[in-house]
């Protein structure tokens, strides 16, 4: 297959395909790190929300309602997790590493008992692609931007708006301070639990919403074991290569998306490398921003740091 224009812009969709599910966990880690809570359970939330979404898929047909359900599902795992890092004050670390290996066993054993009998899905039209009129007509671009799931055009609106947020909204500072100077912001009479706890709650929801595309988007409505793949883990990477700045992070998590797309579609570009080589350049990103993490100042003042009002943390 020669190298040519429908070549060029079947890439570009499918690396946008492939970047939805990071995109949306790493958004929803970007808030819960700037408000001080480092959620290492991100795999897990991802994993809790596939499991949710197939659940619902399989009680009600809907597409619609199955990503609704791994949202939720994301949501309600997202609170048991925050109960103990934000108000338990456990080690944010451990307990995030211990909450992924619980949802690795806690959700094959669901998907053992009440997925082995799961009806054939239907058509999952709805949910795979949206054509934006006129738009989706423009060469290679429109393929590309344009006639994409409604899940990427609702991450990308999530980007512009979480960048506004932290940019112009009062709700935005305060997360903001939150994990810089919680002790500042609870003298100023601001609840640091709260501001965490709901942070991590929405951390929970776009990491739902991710796990639910994955399951029912990105494999047609099909569970199975670990289906993450420790993409929970490359969403963490990609908050902190992008400074925790919302459309750094959108810009990211596309690079990485067009990285695995070459996994794919690389031959057809005419890239010489092979597909185990670009299957591990994702991680490369990742380990490179664990590396830029250990930079002084570069990450929240308290983040990862438990609060404890009168304890001088």
């Amino acid at each position: 297959m020669d190298f040519n224009t429908v070549t060029l812009a079947l890439f570009l969709a499918g690396g946008l395909r492939l970047c939805v599910p990071v995109l949306l966990a790493a958004l929803g880690e970007t808030v819960s790190e700037c408000a001080g809570v480092f959620t290492i359970g991100l795999e897990g939330l991802m994993l809790f929300g596939a499991l949710a979404s197939a659940l619902g898929l399989a009680a009600s047909g809907s597409p619609v309602l199955a990503l609704i359900a791994g949202t939720l599902g994301g949501l309600l795992a997202a609170a048991i997790l925050a109960m103990g890092t934000v108000f338990a004050r456990a080690n944010q670390i451990v307990m995030g590493i211990g909450f992924n290996l619980f949802a690795i066993g806690a959700t094959s054993l669901i998907r053992q008992i009440w997925l082995t009998d799961a009806p054939a899905a239907g058509s999952m039209r709805a949910v795979s692609i949206l054509k934006l009129p006129w738009l989706s007509d423009i060469p290679v671009a429109g393929r590309a931007l344009f006639s994409q799931s409604p899940v990427f055009y609702l991450a990308v609106s999530f980007a512009l708006v979480l960048w506004l947020m932290f940019r112009c909204a009062r709700s935005g500072l305060l997360l903001r301070a939150a994990g810089e100077n919680a002790l500042a912001t609870d003298a100023a009479g601001h609840s640091v639990l709260r501001l965490r706890f709901g942070a991590t709650l929405f951390t929970g929801l776009m990491a739902g919403l991710g796990g639910a595309y994955l399951c029912i988007v990105a494999s047609g409505g099909t569970f199975v074991d670990n289906m993450t793949a420790g993409r929970g883990y490359l969403a963490i990477a990609v908050t902190i290569f992008a400074r925790w700045k919302p459309i750094r992070v959108l810009i990211v998590a596309v690079v990485l998306g067009l990285l695995e797309a070459l996994q794919f579609q690389g031959q057809y570009l005419g890239i010489e490398i092979a597909p185990s080589l670009l299957m591990a350049m994702p991680f490369v990103v990742a380990l490179i921003a664990w590396i830029m993490m250990g930079r002084a100042g570069a990450a929240p003042g308290d983040l990862g740091r438990p609060f404890l009002r009168g304890s001088g943390r």
